[in-house]
């Protein structure tokens, strides 16, 4: 009979020492930068936004200055 453990793929040895200090640094630093390029993204489409809105209030305003002239 074959056993079912040898199928199963081994797993990786647990890392120790320094190893192990630069796997987690690099496992932050890489959240961190995911994190960074996603705060990055939210904070150009919010400008964006706000770049649009003022851009419309300002047609808005101007259309309503020009039905005011004689």
């Amino acid at each position: 009979m074959s056993d079912a453990s040898n199928k199963q793929p081994r797993a990786e040895p647990s890392k120790r020492g320094e190893a192990a200090w630069r796997a987690h640094r690099d496992a932050v630093a890489s959240r961190n930068e995911r994190a960074s390029k996603l705060a990055r993204a939210r904070r150009h489409e919010q400008y964006e936004q706000l770049v649009a809105r003022e851009r419309a209030a300002e047609l808005r305003e101007r259309a309503e200055l020009a039905k005011r002239r004689p």
